[in-house]
């Protein structure tokens, strides 16, 4: 009888005591957007400007840096107005291995201190189906929304790809400005498609059932120095403002006829922008990338 009223004395402070825990750990939830890891709040509204949405980057408010406050927390969790969204992981930028589903890299991320970027790692089936992204919620919007922290960003879509001949393959994005204010982003027709394609891969036309790709054979130019970039490679984009981008490529890989995924990623800058420079006078500078999938059949 003495052991089962031990047994029950220290079931009973053990219980009082996580729940001791859980409402210290309530109470530094803030209303928002937060993120917390090891029992603790480490970003809340109250510590960044605003957050690109379609990048799904978190610019930070002058104060704070990445480094400081989240470089080394390992599992994170989502909060949207104190309700658990989604579990991610901070994994260094330099590691071989990464996990699926929302990561924060670190060490370095791609980006300066003063952004966070959450990115996604999705797994794609034989059918080209992709894992669910749990970064787009609407419960994230509206907690941002709340303290005027949400920006749409930009969206972009593959709109049409054409065979011009057996190798000369042309691709029509449509680009869209979902925010009222300017951007400022990378146009292929001002920097070349040579350069252009030095930050991202083009286009891919992928077989996922074999696993075979085929895609263009353009030359990258690297910026000069690597780290720089220079405003005549940007193009604006008015708010609410839809423009069609094309890019055609003239020794594209042969296809044989079939049915298809074709990716695409926009590119934008990232790492060689400061931040006093993202603010310009007729708008901001869009950071980031945007991967587009559609379906094609090749006769």
């Amino acid at each position: 009888m003495k052991k089962t009223l031990t047994f029950l004395f220290i079931l009973t402070v053990s219980l009082i005591s996580c729940e001791k825990d859980e409402l210290e750990f309530e109470k530094e939830l803030k209303d928002g957007f937060c993120i917390v890891a090891n029992d603790r709040v480490v970003l809340s509204h109250d510590d960044f400007e605003y957050y690109d949405y379609s990048t799904h980057l978190i610019y930070l408010k002058d104060n704070n840096s990445f480094v400081d406050d989240i470089e080394s927390i390992g599992e994170f969790k989502v909060f949207a107005d104190k309700k658990e969204i989604y579990v991610g992981q901070t994994v260094p930028g330099f590691h071989s291995f990464l996990p699926s589903g929302p990561i924060i890299s670190t060490h370095p991320s791609g980006y300066g201190d003063y952004i966070i970027p959450i990115e996604l790692i999705q797994i794609i089936d034989t059918l080209g189906n992709v894992t669910p992204d749990l970064r787009e919620d609407e419960r994230i919007i509206n907690a941002l929304k709340s303290f005027n922290q949400f920006h749409a960003g930009l969206s972009c879509e593959i709109k049409s790809i054409q065979y011009l001949s057996p190798n000369d393959v042309s691709v029509e994005l449509n680009l869209k400005n979902n925010d009222s204010f300017s951007y400022y982003y990378l146009d292929p027709d001002k920097m070349g498609i040579n350069l252009f394609h030095y930050f991202t891969n083009g286009l891919f036309i992928t077989d996922f059932s074999t696993h075979k790709s085929y895609t263009h054979k353009i030359e990258t130019v690297s910026a000069d120095p690597w780290n720089t970039w220079k405003k005549d490679w940007l193009s604006i984009i008015n708010g609410n403002e839809n423009k069609v981008v094309t890019i055609i490529y003239d020794n594209f890989e042969d296809v044989p006829k079939g049915q298809y995924k074709a990716t695409f990623e926009f590119p934008g800058l990232s790492f060689q922008v400061d931040k006093n420079d993202i603010k310009q006078n007729n708008g901001q500078i869009w950071l980031g990338e945007i991967n587009m999938m559609k379906d094609i059949k090749i006769e």
